[in-house]
């Protein structure tokens, strides 16, 4: 199957389309700018890599039978709200337009849990209310909407991602952690009594989306995607120390919002999503800091 997978500049992006090209598929990967991540891709067999926006899209060599949206722009510094609309909102426009035209059969999107803003409910699952989402969850949200508005001509899926591990992973709760572990720091945490699940590994995300490429799809859906199982807050730190040969100093702190976990069970049920148990991955991911060093 020939598949576009955009943000190949990226972690995730990066990483998906090297499973996708190792299970035969022909994989073009769409980036915008040289990172180490790109590198790793280049000479892969499989995978011809293009720079290009998301606007230029449509001027790609098509068909491509599947698109897996993987680019996007976060918040960081330097990087204001018209940007993230432009990149995330109006890119993702112009990737969906294409799609249309290329007659793709599957549109898989990397949403975000930022969309739903402010969390009071003690699990999230994909009928959790949306409120007051920042500028970043914004976009996901209307990049879901926009493909929500298509689905009767392409299929389509928006994966609600928390923070992505594996060999590499950044700027999310963990690998600032392990960060933070590997330079003997002590760790500021809130909620450490309270059950956590809050992450995935990229290995499942890569097979998931291998699985879902398998089979026809119709419609659009969205799925919260989470580790299976749960631990305290405090015994993942604790773990991820233990794994990464670290001690954990760990400072409990006033919580600036109500804890929650995930709930899968829509993926896991209806999709065949088949994640790692979240002690599970935590030793995966300590295994990923030993040989390829902490995030942040």
């Amino acid at each position: 199957m020939r598949v576009l997978v955009t943000g190949v500049s990226g972690f995730s992006g990066s990483f998906v389309a090297r499973a996708l090209a190792g299970a035969g598929h022909e994989v073009t990967g769409l980036n915008r700018r040289e990172t180490r991540f790109l590198a790793t891709l280049r000479g892969v067999e499989g995978v011809t890599l293009v720079c290009s926006d998301l606007a230029g899209a449509a001027s790609l060599e098509g068909p491509f039978e599947a698109v897996v949206h993987a680019a996007a722009t976060s918040p960081a510094s330097g990087v204001g709200t018209g940007r993230m609309v432009g990149d995330n909102v109006l890119g993702t426009k112009s990737l969906i337009d294409a799609a249309l035209g290329w007659r793709s059969r599957a549109f898989i999107l990397f949403s975000s849990l930022s969309l739903y803003g402010s969390i009071s409910t003690p699990v999230v699952d994909e009928a959790t209310p949306i409120v007051n989402p920042d500028a970043y969850g914004a976009t996901k949200h209307l990049s879901e909407l926009m493909l929500a508005e298509r689905q009767e001509e392409l299929p389509g899926l928006a994966l609600r991602l928390p923070g992505v591990l594996g060999p590499g992973a950044h700027r999310n709760w963990l690998s600032s952690i392990a960060g933070r572990l590997v330079r003997d720091a002590a760790i500021r945490a809130f909620h450490l009594d309270m059950p956590f699940n809050n992450a995935v590994h990229v290995i499942d995300i890569a097979a998931f989306i291998l699985s879902l490429l398998e089979r026809p799809l119709a419609g659009f859906e969205a799925l919260v995607l989470g580790a299976r199982g749960s631990i305290p807050v405090r015994h993942a730190i604790e773990r991820l120390a233990a794994g990464v040969g670290a001690r954990a100093m760990i400072e409990d702190v006033p919580a600036p919002k109500p804890a929650f976990t995930l709930c899968s069970e829509k993926a896991m049920a209806g999709w065949g999503y088949d994640p790692m148990e979240i002690g599970a991955l935590i030793d995966r991911y300590a295994a990923d800091v030993k040989a390829f060093g902490a995030g942040s």
